[in-house]
């Protein structure tokens, strides 16, 4: 092979792992796991809620009653949601967060998720869901969020001292703090305990 069959296969070598990598770091079809032998984790596969770029939505099994609630409310609306995060490793770091993560947060117990809205071909981020921009949303995304509000076991992070309105959960960490130290610690078990399961994005 002479000098530039070799140059040219280097430069080719070279473009294919540039590419392998942003794939591996920008579309996480690599980050599923098994979940048979987890005894508190669960994965969440509805008809209106998805994971970020195929993200696996993870949750507490008991959270599972009220994301199906969730979805049921975004069926009705006619729209998405998509999942940004769900159930969050305490070790897990975080990027674009809005506000500081809770150190007893919801989304540690698997009792929490953050999303993007999305209606049509429109997306729907955090600065178009706060309160004083919610009007300018599509009704139909303004009643999704209404219909959270209503729902006297779940809340808004729009709603919240700081808000956060990419935000919904269940307030365990408020309403019995011994059940949220237990399920944290549950979930953290089967976290430690993962199998990875390779699959992608639909």
């Amino acid at each position: 092979m002479n000098l530039t069959k070799k140059l040219i296969l280097l430069i080719s070598l070279g473009i294919l792992s540039i590419f392998f990598l942003l794939l591996y770091f920008k579309y996480p079809f690599w980050s599923h796991y098994k979940t048979k032998n987890f005894k508190a984790l669960v994965e969440y596969n509805g008809s209106n809620i998805h994971g970020l770029l195929g993200r696996q939505i993870l949750i507490h099994k008991d959270f599972k009653q009220y994301i199906e609630q969730i979805d049921k409310y975004a069926a009705d609306n006619d729209i998405e949601l998509i999942v940004i995060q769900s159930y969050r490793n305490e070790n897990q770091k975080i990027s674009r967060n809005i506000v500081k993560p809770a150190k007893l947060s919801n989304h540690l117990a698997g009792f929490a998720i953050d999303f993007n809205v999305k209606r049509k071909n429109r997306i729907y981020l955090s600065h178009h869901l706060k309160k004083k921009y919610l009007s300018k949303s599509h009704v139909n995304v303004q009643n999704f969020i209404n219909d959270i509000r209503e729902n006297k076991d779940l809340r808004w992070g729009g709603d919240f001292r700081i808000e956060d309105p990419v935000h919904i959960d269940v307030p365990l960490n408020q309403m019995n703090k011994a059940k949220w130290f237990d399920f944290n610690k549950n979930c953290a078990t089967d976290y430690a305990n993962r199998i990875p399961k390779w699959k992608f994005w639909k």
